[in-house]
């Protein structure tokens, strides 16, 4: 059960801008599980409706850490995770996560502080890769990474970044 119950809309604005509770259960779920929370069970750990929690999700406006899909309104990535199986798979264990990109597959193993093995290919030939990253070092692969898109424009369009 949650530390707070829903009163109203803009109570519930308040209340997770102020503590971070909506963000904070996104990470942990994704750090769990592997994918997201969906609107559902934001709306059952808060004690809420999905159609509020979409709305407040869509409108809390956390920046370009967790963003929502345009059209269904469920979580599309909360960064450096995906939510839907991507070209870039980092694992530690028995657990797993999709990154968005080749510069969110080295920040997983950062936010997660452990090591892990990102699973990719090539984008030039297509070739299976397998690139060992850890939070404690250095990348030791040869490989290059090249950004099509320029840092500073990455947010102009994220579903094409």
């Amino acid at each position: 059960m949650s530390r707070w119950q829903l009163c109203s809309m803009s109570d519930l604005r308040t209340t997770l801008e102020r503590s971070g509770d909506l963000r904070i259960f996104v990470y942990e779920r994704l750090v769990a599980n592997g994918m997201p929370p969906t609107l559902e069970e934001i709306a059952k750990n808060f004690g809420t409706t999905a159609a509020l929690a979409r709305q407040e999700l869509a409108g809390l406006k956390i920046g370009k850490t967790i963003l929502v899909h345009p059209e269904s309104g469920e979580i599309w990535m909360a960064g450096p995770f995906a939510a839907a199986k991507t070209d870039y798979q980092a694992v530690a264990g028995d657990r797993s996560w999709w990154a968005n990109c080749a510069w969110d597959m080295l920040g997983i193993p950062m936010v997660l502080n452990a090591p892990v093995q990102v699973h990719t290919k090539c984008t030039d030939c297509g070739s299976p890769m397998t690139i060992d990253c850890d939070p404690s070092r250095a990348p030791t692969e040869t490989a290059v990474v090249h950004f099509l898109v320029p840092a500073r424009h990455w947010y102009e369009d994220i579903a094409f970044t």
